[in-house]
């Protein structure tokens, strides 16, 4: 017998994907990062399942195309910089 999954539950698996795809394309990002410097510099790199999709003059565009393609949480944005800026939880994790 199934029961349905409480609004809770949901969004626990929602932000559990989420980190796991943070951390894995930040990884992938950094490994990266030296050669998208060249000619990426500043701009927002759109990141899925450990691959660069594409790039965005502004964040908010990198996000709003993210989240039609992949859904919430399902891919993260980076800035093309050589420090790792901070903007909060919500840079992290896009819901």
């Amino acid at each position: 017998m199934s029961r349905e999954i409480t609004e809770t539950e949901r969004k626990k698996v929602l932000v559990d994907r989420a980190t796991r795809e943070v951390k894995a394309n930040f990884e992938y990002f950094q490994s990266i990062l030296p050669e998208l410097m060249k000619n990426h510099y500043k701009e927002f790199a759109l990141l899925h399942d450990k691959g660069l999709i594409a790039f965005f003059e502004s964040e908010n565009d990198a996000i709003k195309i993210g989240k039609r393609d992949y859904g919430p949480g399902g891919f993260s944005v980076q800035q093309v910089v050589d420090a790792r800026i901070d903007l909060g939880y919500q840079s992290h994790l896009i819901l």
